[in-house]
């Protein structure tokens, strides 16, 4: 399924015009008042000569609005991400919603035994194997972002990770900036796939994610590798994580504004470096559950957070990143369906354009080929929902009324045929037999089909192989990673 384009619009709104430039003039006074704390000095540079006043102690920046407001301006609209194969180029915008499904998490649930383990290499292949067989994901998360892949070296994972992913699919891979290192040995991976320096600098093979740290820090290792991107001009979700109540104002109004205000600030500091570099506006903001201490990563209110980061970054005319299909369940049960359901409903809804997290489960802890499959039955229900009623001469079926008339049935039309499939959504996944039949079929649950169907997908789903001498050179390069950091220790 392509990238959901026609005449979508927002249908959920939580924030009224006025509302909206409250968060944004108070984002802009914490810029001001407060300042952020930019540890990264090729940033702090890059502010200074900008006209913000630098503490050279602290590293604290307080930005104008002027300059923040002159770097939202410059952000695009739209912009393209390509893929190894054109067909899976991804058209980005702020009328489009494309998902990334998660890849690289710490621990994979294994289906069989009901129980996680560490992920390992082969996971991360078969993971985005099935994410590429899967049509509504279009931008996948990679093996690259892993800090840790059971069984490869722990500096040499971003290679390992990437290489393994961009072998496994044709759509546009995402790599790390987790440091400015790993930021240029991945840019050389994907500036083999993308044929050159040159060639990645015009077309964007990939993009990556800046992740401020709440409350308003700009970490040095991850925003010197953001830089990188930049350098490229190569696209980068600023994406804040707030935890109202932690790390964030108790709030949902003062958690807007906070994580508004480290968002725009990385947005800020990425287009002095590069004028015009896409990028998104980024939320995985949610509440902590202070019962638990935990962020509640499948709560309703990160729904709210979606759709009101949308109306913001649609504000400033930036595409929205959010976070949806999360869930606190340790299990693919009942609490996993409707939290995840419950929140990319109110993302897609909302108008995010980039939904990140499908495949996850136990707070982001884990990841689940299962749960790609499943999420990915959600996610068809919901492309459904956006299409709307479709209402002109030929659906009223006014002519087809008369022609069955009073106590007929439409079985036989040829009206029923010609619109069944646009019409109806069917599950491929979820029961609607009789339980007689449904037990005589085995009694299967959607996860027990889910896992049948993982099966199915890694025996016959077949992924264009890399070039030759496309691979030669990508494991080239991860050998001299993995050598450079041996010699390291």
């Amino acid at each position: 399924m392509e990238g959901f384009t026609l005449n979508f619009q927002p249908q959920l709104r939580v924030l009224s015009e006025e509302q909206i430039n409250e968060i944004h003039n108070t984002a802009l006074s914490i810029l001001w008042d407060t300042g952020v704390q930019v540890k990264a000095p090729p940033a702090l540079e890059l502010l200074r000569k900008a006209g913000a006043s630098v503490d050279e102690d602290t590293m604290i920046c307080r930005i104008p609005a002027s300059v923040v407001e002159q770097a939202l301006r410059q952000a695009p609209s739209s912009f393209t991400i390509h893929a190894r194969n054109p067909k899976f180029n991804v058209e980005v915008s702020t009328e489009a919603l494309h998902i990334e499904p998660m890849i690289g998490r710490l621990n994979c649930f294994d289906y069989d035994s009901g129980k996680t383990h560490r992920t390992t290499l082969k996971d991360v292949g078969e993971l985005v194997k099935l994410a590429d067989a899967l049509p509504c994901y279009h931008l996948l998360h990679s093996g690259s972002i892993m800090p840790q892949i059971e069984g490869v070296p722990i500096r040499a994972t971003h290679v390992y990770g990437y290489l393994e992913s961009i072998r496994n699919s044709c759509k546009p891979i995402k790599a790390t900036s987790r440091e400015r290192l790993m930021a240029e040995d991945c840019l050389r991976m994907v500036a083999v796939i993308a044929g050159g320096e040159a060639a990645l600098r015009k077309k964007p093979y990939t993009f990556t994610t800046d992740n401020p740290v709440a409350p308003l820090l700009h970490d040095r290792e991850q925003m010197e590798g953001a830089l990188e991107y930049a350098r490229y001009g190569l696209p980068i979700d600023v994406t804040s994580e707030p935890q109202a109540g932690a790390t964030s104002p108790v709030t949902l109004a003062g958690l807007l504004a906070q994580q508004t205000a480290d968002v725009i600030s990385g947005i800020t500091i990425i287009q002095l470096a590069n004028p015009g570099n896409p990028v998104w506006y980024g939320t995985c903001g949610s509440i902590m559950d202070m019962r638990v201490g935990r962020i509640a990563i499948g709560a309703v209110e990160m729904g709210l957070i979606n759709v009101a980061s949308a109306q913001i970054a649609h504000f400033y005319g930036i595409p929205c990143r959010g976070t949806a299909s999360a869930t606190d369940s340790k299990l693919l049960d009942f609490q996993a369906g409707y939290e995840k359901t419950l929140v990319l409903t109110m993302a897609a809804l909302g108008g995010v354009n980039k939904i990140f997290y499908p495949g996850t489960m136990e707070g982001a802890l884990t990841v689940s080929k299962e749960g790609l499959i499943l999420d990915a039955e959600i996610l068809e229900s919901i492309y459904r929902v956006l299409r709307g009623v479709q209402v002109d001469e030929l659906t009223l079926a006014k002519d087809v009324i008369a022609e069955v008339g009073p106590g007929g049935h439409f079985l036989k039309q040829r009206h029923t045929m010609q619109f069944l499939q646009a019409e109806h959504f069917l599950p491929l996944l979820a029961s609607r037999q009789t339980r007689e039949r449904w037990e005589q079929a085995g009694s299967r649950t959607m996860v027990d089909q889910a896992g049948a169907r993982v099966e199915k997908l890694l025996a016959e789903h077949q992924v264009e192989a890399l070039p030759a001498n496309t691979e030669a050179e990508l494991e080239r390069i991860v050998r001299e990673v993995e050598q450079r950091e041996a010699e390291v220790k």
